[in-house]
This record gives C-alpha cells, sequence and structure tokens, in this order.
C-alpha cells in the first residue's frame, strides 16, 4: 500500500530513478508507437507488468510523464526538437498547476536557462506564448501553431470551422464517465462519502464525471454492480437508439460490451440483444460482465460483419458501433494522433459502409439501424451516411434529440470532444 501524501518528500534515490526510468523508456515507447504505431497505454502497461518493483506512485509518475510527452510531442519534439526527457517536463509543465518533486528532480537535470513553471491554468495560446519565452532565443525557432499538435491531414478531413476548437480541447484531458444503473443520485452521494468528487450532467441524469485517474473499483468495491465506467459521449448512442421493452437488438460490433449492457439497461431487461464481435476472448470477457452486471439476456456470438453472411433473422434494431480511426478519442490517447494517417481513415471508411451494406439485412421493415463511429472525420461521419443512403434509398434519416441538448437533430449528431467533454462520437 502507498501511503505517500501529494506534498511528501521522496528519498533522492526514488526521484533519481525515476528520472534514469525516463530516459530509458520515453525513447523506445516514441519508436514503437510512430514506427510499429502500437498504442502507449498498451506499451506503457506492458513495461509495468514486467517490472513489478514499480509501485502505485511510479506508476503514476511514468503514466503522468508518457501521455503528457505525447500530448505535446508537436511543439516539443515536432517544433523544438527537445530531447525526450526535457519534452517529458515540458509537457507536464503544460498540463499541471503543480511539479510534483520527481519533475524538479528532472528539471535539475536537464541543465535549463530558465525555471520551469507551471502552465496548466493557462489557455492554450497563453501556453503557447510562455513556451516561445523561454525557448524564442534559440537559433531557428520557429513559431508555435496549433495544427503543430496534430497530424498534418487533419485539416482536411474535419470540419474547418471546428478545427482549433478541436485542438485545444484535444490538449485538455476529460474526466472520466460513469453511467448509473439506478439511482445516481445515491451514488453520487457514496463517493462525497468517499471525498470523490462527482457531478451528474444537467440532461443525463446517470451520466456522472469523476476526476480522471480516481480508481473507482478500490474505493468503491461494495457499489461495482451499480455503475459502469463508460464515456458520455458513448451513453448517448444508447439513448438515441432507444430501445422499447421487449425488443430484439443486434449490437453487431459490440468490444467490450458497454453499449450492449446500456441497452439492455434501457429495457429494463425485459428484451434482447445480441452482441457480436470478430475477437473471441473479448466476448468471453462481456459474458462474464453480463453476468456480474444481472444482464441475463445478452447472447454472445462470434461474427466478422465486414465479410459473415448476415443472418436471416430480422431485429428491432441493429447497432453499428464501427471501428473506425478513433479520432474522437486523441484528448483520452494523446499519442494515437502520431499514429494514423489519411489512409488509415480512407481503410476505415470502406470498412465501415461495407458494415452498413452487410447488416441491414438484418432490420425489420419499420425497424432502426444506429451508425456510430468515435471519429470526427467527415468520410467517416457525415459523407458514409450520405454514400449510404445514395445506395439504399429503402432508408431514410430518423430525427431524434440530441440527449446532451434536448434539442431535436435531423437524424444525425456529431458530438465534438468538448461538449461533453469527452470523446468526439458521430
Amino acid at each position: 500500500m502507498d501511503n505517500e501524501t501529494p506534498h511528501s518528500q521522496l528519498p533522492e534515490k526514488v526521484v533519481r530513478r525515476h528520472s534514469e526510468i525516463l530516459e530509458e523508456l520515453i525513447p523506445e515507447l516514441s519508436r514503437l508507437v510512430q514506427q510499429e504505431e502500437r498504442p502507449a497505454d498498451a506499451l506503457l502497461n506492458n513495461y509495468l507488468r514486467t517490472h513489478r518493483e514499480l509501485g502505485s506512485r511510479d506508476r503514476r509518475f511514468l503514466s503522468q510523464a508518457v501521455f503528457s510527452f505525447f500530448r505535446w510531442h508537436g511543439w516539443t519534439v515536432g517544433k523544438l526538437k527537445l530531447d525526450a526527457p526535457e519534452a517529458c517536463l515540458i509537457g507536464v509543465a503544460l498540463d499541471t498547476e503543480e511539479l510534483a518533486q520527481s519533475f524538479r528532480y528532472l528539471e535539475n537535470r536537464c541543465n535549463l536557462a530558465f525555471p520551469v513553471e507551471p502552465l496548466g491554468a493557462m489557455d492554450i495560446r497563453e501556453k503557447g506564448k510562455a513556451l516561445s519565452a523561454w525557448y524564442g532565443e534559440r537559433e531557428n525557432f520557429l513559431p508555435l501553431e496549433l495544427n503543430d499538435l496534430v497530424t498534418p491531414d487533419f485539416e482536411g478531413i474535419v470540419d474547418p470551422e471546428q478545427t482549433n476548437t478541436c485542438i485545444a480541447s484535444f490538449q485538455e484531458r476529460p474526466p472520466t464517465w460513469i453511467r448509473a444503473r439506478s439511482e445516481p443520485e445515491a451514488l453520487i452521494q457514496a463517493m462525497s462519502e468517499k471525498t470523490i468528487e462527482s457531478h451528474a450532467h444537467e440532461k443525463m441524469a446517470n451520466a456522472i464525471s469523476v476526476e480522471s485517474g480516481v480508481s473507482l473499483t478500490h474505493q468503491l468495491p461494495d457499489l461495482q454492480s451499480r455503475f459502469i465506467v463508460q464515456d458520455i459521449a458513448s451513453q448517448c448512442v444508447g439513448q438515441i437508439a432507444n430501445p422499447g421493452k421487449g425488443e430484439d437488438w443486434w449490437d453487431c460490433c459490440c468490444g467490450a460490451g458497454g453499449k450492449s449492457l446500456h441497452l439492455m439497461d434501457l429495457m429494463q431487461h425485459d428484451g434482447k440483444v445480441l452482441a457480436s464481435d470478430i475477437r473471441i476472448p473479448i466476448l468471453k470477457e462481456l459474458k462474464k460482465r453480463a453476468r456480474r452486471y444481472g444482464s441475463k439476456n445478452i447472447r454472445t456470438q462470434p461474427f466478422n460483419a465486414v465479410s459473415d453472411e448476415p443472418f436471416t433473422k430480422t431485429f428491432d434494431g441493429v447497432l453499428v458501433d464501427a471501428p473506425c480511426s478513433g479520432w474522437g478519442t486523441w484528448s483520452r490517447n494523446p499519442d494515437a494522433r502520431w499514429r494514423t494517417s489519411r489512409r488509415e481513415v480512407s481503410q476505415c471508411a470502406t470498412r465501415q459502409l461495407k458494415i452498413l451494406n452487410n447488416v441491414k439485412w438484418c432490420v425489420r421493415p419499420g425497424g432502426t439501424l444506429v451508425y456510430a463511429a468515435c471519429t470526427i472525420t467527415r468520410p467517416e461521419t457525415e459523407e458514409l451516411v450520405m454514400n449510404f443512403l445514395d445506395q439504399h434509398p429503402d432508408f431514410k434519416l430518423d430525427p431524434f434529440v440530441n440527449p446532451l441538448t434536448g434539442e431535436q437533430t435531423n437524424g444525425q449528431l456529431q458530438i465534438w470532444p468538448w461538449e461533453g467533454p469527452g470523446d468526439g462520437m458521430f
């Protein structure tokens, strides 16, 4: 158990070891992310599994350093050409309002010509000015631009009116969102008693935000069945699907099954959900989750939604939570922007259209087909829907209410990352 308080002093050997780990770890992580397109969270988890001697404070330090490094990589490494330890230090300064002892030790090792001040309270343009003041006298210094913080393809395939706001939003870590399965007020009260600050969304009472980094599993072990960790944008998908009691739904790309469980809860467990995915291990985990949450009417089945023959039966509703580029998740997965491309977006859009064309046969006449993707690129969202509707005039947009605002839509909704705040979702 780690009893360290935020202001307790760590032994010098600990903070020195932290610096040594970063100097060894970050260059290799950066290479694997950018050259092999491997996700940073999986790489970091693998590193921690093979270094069991690292405790919770070491894990917090490394997690903060790694994700701040990738969040600000476009400025610190791309423009300023900083080495890995200095880029980590500056990234953390940009993210936080107080530098922990290990980062102050790292500052001394970097031998900088200026004192590093935490910039977390500033807006993104003020942060750019502060960095320019620190590094502006360097030879060959280039001005820091917002679009340095994303892939060069970004502006060409995202709504140009939203690009700057998107980029600024990506530089802020969103809260953790949970979905209360019942009695959200009682759940908030229980968290308050554990000194966990939480807030219900003003329009979606069951959507509750919690500060990122809080381990609810450890803090609320007796309440695990009463909530599910699920981003607010993902919760909107279930609200928009709006399944009725007694209905039969198919979640054809179910993944970990968060939306399958939500559909079942919305039907008050009076109905059926078929959850399918190409990955058999993930379906086995979903079965365990369903048992844990008392969802008896979720059936799982392996299915390749791109190429397998569609089922002969039809459903009241089919949910296509399609595999996508994930460009809407860059606030939560800052490394993802450095391992993606416009080509991947095009490939995703092609695959998504194949999935829709394949599963549409399973929507009963008068039924509902819901397409969702955690992205903000036009080829995977409005352009894809236009292509599908042009090919299939027997389908039409069905207007629904935006769960976040209560306003009517025309049957399409792009949730931007700052609107939750959370993931971007179409």
